[in-house]
C-alpha cells in the first residue's frame, strides 16, 4: 500500500461502517443490527431489525421476548430480521440482488435468513460478530451453499454504538 492510502479504509470496512449506522435505525429493544447489500462495489439496499413497516415499534412493555435468551423462541417475535429487510428492499424496488453480490451484517445470519440469502443468489457474507455458529444444519448448509464467508476483524471505529457527525 502506498503512503497516500495507508490510513485508507477497505471497501470491507467501508461497507461495515455502513451497517453499524444503518443498525442505529433498528426499533427492536434487545438487539440493533444492520445489513447493506453490495455489488460491484455498489450499495443496493439496506435493513435494519425491527417491527414491519408501519407497525408500532417495539417497547420493554409490547416485548414478548426480553426476558428469554438469544434465539430463544423467534417465532414470539414480531420484528423483521435486517437481513431479510434487506432483501425485501430490494424486491421492493425491482434491484436485481443476484450474482456477484454481498451482504454486510453486523450479526451473522440466523437460519431463516441464511435460508433467504442462499435463495435470493447471494454469494458472499461478511459479518462482524456470529450467531449460533456451532448449528450442525447451518454448518451442514453453508458448506452445501459456497457462500463465501468472512468474518471482519474490526478496528475499534467500527464498534462504537453511535456515529457522531
Amino acid at each position: 500500500m502506498n503512503q497516500k492510502n495507508k490510513d485508507r479504509i477497505s471497501k470491507d470496512e467501508y461497507f461495515m461502517k455502513i451497517a453499524k449506522v444503518v443498525s442505529e435505525r433498528s426499533t427492536c429493544i434487545k438487539r440493533k443490527v444492520g445489513a447493506v447489500l453490495v455489488k460491484d462495489s455498489h450499495i443496493l439496499s439496506t435493513g435494519y431489525n425491527g417491527a414491519p413497516s408501519g407497525f408500532k415499534h417495539c417497547t420493554t412493555e409490547t416485548c414478548v421476548r426480553k426476558n428469554l435468551k438469544s434465539g430463544e423462541r423467534p417465532e414470539l417475535c414480531r420484528g423483521v430480521h435486517a437481513e431479510a429487510n434487506c432483501i425485501i428492499q430490494a424486491a421492493i424496488h425491482g434491484t436485481s440482488i443476484k450474482g456477484n453480490t454481498t451482504l454486510y451484517t453486523t450479526i451473522f445470519p440466523c437460519m431463516t435468513c441464511l435460508k433467504l440469502v442462499i435463495n435470493a443468489g447471494i454469494k458472499k457474507i461478511v459479518y462482524i460478530e456470529g450467531y449460533n455458529m456451532e448449528n450442525e444444519v447451518k454448518k451442514d448448509l453453508l458448506n452445501e451453499s459456497g457462500l463465501i464467508i468472512i468474518p471482519l476483524m474490526i478496528k475499534q471505529h467500527l464498534t462504537d454504538t453511535k456515529t457522531t457527525f
